[in-house]
């Protein structure tokens, strides 16, 4: 589905008003449907029993939650008038968070490093400097991140455990990330970690509005927003696991709206943000890029338009946020990322799993890797960005990394849905929940066997999206030669059927 393909409601003759009214309400109804479909399939996931990440009915039942909110996503387009449509959007964006904070974490216990780290913090210890589990820090430990052989029972681990994940590891996440922690911890709020669900609810929800702002400023339908809030990355990976990528997905798109022309700006060819404004963009992406470096894939699609300026904005955001830490701790401020890289196979190149089926492995998948991806930078970066606008850039850049990578974090598809909702591109959903298929096959055992289930829902995903832009190429092409004069130009007759000189 392309927003170029949705249309203004009032430009469509049986949602005139008083003409097809039975029709809109029908697509109220149904669209009403779709919605108490997701928040019952979100119910299901969270009474699935089991320690984290659960059975094999968890998957299953979180892609039937993404098939639901799809159907919403096309059902809700339909509704007319537009605002009532805006209104189901935000009441089950609500209702989705609402039923998420009831919950536990479900496929990922991150959240309890967040409120670690803010614990460690707030003590006046730099959390860069030592280990969880170092003798430094034991002062800081109590019942519920380390709770006794009884809770550890229940959680499915062994006497002496903790809720910490990597408990001898340093912290992996940037600064400001580790900022957002701190202001969480001193915020009042709920006990526990469901003090940390409720503000990234907080989060998602201000993120759903930014998206509904940003589409209808640029002219294009803000229900596609509902592609995100409804779906399984808002109400279980955002809502019941509170992933802070929330925060970089907000400062990301944020940077990207003021990078791209809006209805009321001044026309001309081609278009350009005030430098001021691009200073401002580029703050924000470096503050994306500080929460969870990945983010780092949008400069080279949002730094077209006042490069230097952009650039230098983020890079300095980065670094001023690095620097008081290098200042305590030097080169400990990477923290757990080179041990991260070789846990998740992309020193030894094992983790690319899409060329691992061209029989692409070790050295020479990270090799291929490296060149698609500088391949696809490069033309992104000369491309003009008013034919590649700076949402289609960073959408093409970052969904090829995630189709070469292929992470196993469903979390990381956040930013992709989000790049894709701003684009128009919503065939990239399919990419977004290929990782719930590898995520759920390193723990569980699945209908198939591992080497198809682990890459199998990666290579749907990137045959949906090549179905669906070849079709949308063959539209394009065909549209463009219906055009009046494209016949004679290509030297052919008015009909198209018949050679023409010129």
């Amino acid at each position: 589905m392309s927003a170029d393909m949705i249309t203004d409601a009032t430009a469509r003759p049986h949602l005139q008003p008083g003409v097809g009214r039975p029709r809109s309400r029908w697509a109220m109804v149904t669209a009403s449907a779709a919605l108490v479909g997701v928040l019952g399939l979100e119910y299901a996931v969270i009474a699935q029993p089991g320690p984290l990440p659960g059975r094999a009915p968890v998957l299953y039942l979180t892609l039937g939650w993404w098939a639901a909110a799809a159907l919403g996503v096309v059902l809700l387009i339909r509704v007319a008038p537009r605002r009532v449509a805006a209104g189901l959007l935000l009441a089950g964006a609500v209702a989705v968070h609402g039923l998420a904070i009831t919950s536990g974490p479900r496929m990922s216990d991150d959240l309890y490093r967040y409120v670690w780290d803010s614990r460690v913090q707030a003590s006046g210890i730099d959390p860069y400097r030592y280990a969880t589990d170092s003798p430094e820090l034991a002062h800081l430990h109590d019942a519920w991140l380390w709770p006794d052989d009884g809770g550890c029972a229940a959680i499915g681990r062994g006497p002496g455990c903790t809720r910490l994940n990597y408990p001898r590891a340093h912290t992996i996440y940037p600064p400001v990330a580790q900022a957002y922690f701190t202001v969480v911890h001193y915020l009042p709020g709920p006990p526990r970690e469901h003090k940390v669900q409720f503000y990234a609810a907080l989060a998602s929800l201000a993120l759903t509005v930014l998206l509904m702002r940003t589409l209808a400023v640029s002219g294009r339908d803000p229900r596609l927003a509902a592609a995100y809030a409804w779906t399984p990355l808002a109400g279980l990976d955002i809502g019941i696991d509170a992933h802070v990528d929330v925060v970089a997905a907000l400062a990301a798109v944020g940077g990207l709206a003021l990078l791209s022309p809006r209805i009321g700006d001044p026309g001309g060819s081609p278009w350009r943000p005030s430098a001021r404004r691009a200073a401002v963009a580029g703050v924000l992406l470096g503050v994306a890029v500080a929460v969870k470096l990945y983010p780092a894939l949008l400069l080279p699609a949002a730094a077209r338009r006042h490069r230097l300026v952009v650039l230098t904005s983020a890079i300095g955001v980065v670094a001023l946020s690095y620097l008081p830490h290098v200042a305590v701790v030097g080169t400990d401020v990477l923290g757990f990322l080179p041990q991260y890289l070789s846990v998740e196979g992309y020193q030894d190149g094992g983790r690319f799993l899409l060329l691992g089926l061209i029989g692409l492995t070790g050295t020479s998948a990270k090799a291929v890797a490296g060149v698609v991806l500088a391949a696809v930078m490069i033309a992104i970066w000369r491309s003009g960005p008013d034919r590649v606008g700076a949402e289609r850039g960073a959408l093409w850049l970052f969904g090829t990394a995630f189709l070469v990578a292929t992470p196993v974090q469903p979390w990381y598809g956040l930013l992709l849905v989000v790049l894709a909702v701003l684009a128009g591109r919503l065939e990239w959903l399919a990419v977004a929940a290929a990782p719930y298929i590898l995520y759920m096959a390193l723990f569980t055992d699945l209908a198939v066997t591992d080497n198809i289930a682990r890459p199998g829902g990666y290579l749907l995903g990137a045959a949906v999206v090549g179905v669906v832009g070849a079709g949308r190429s063959v539209v394009s092409a065909r549209a463009r030669s219906s055009r009046p004069g494209s016949c004679r130009r290509r030297g052919r007759c008015r009909s198209c059927r018949s050679p023409w000189p010129r």
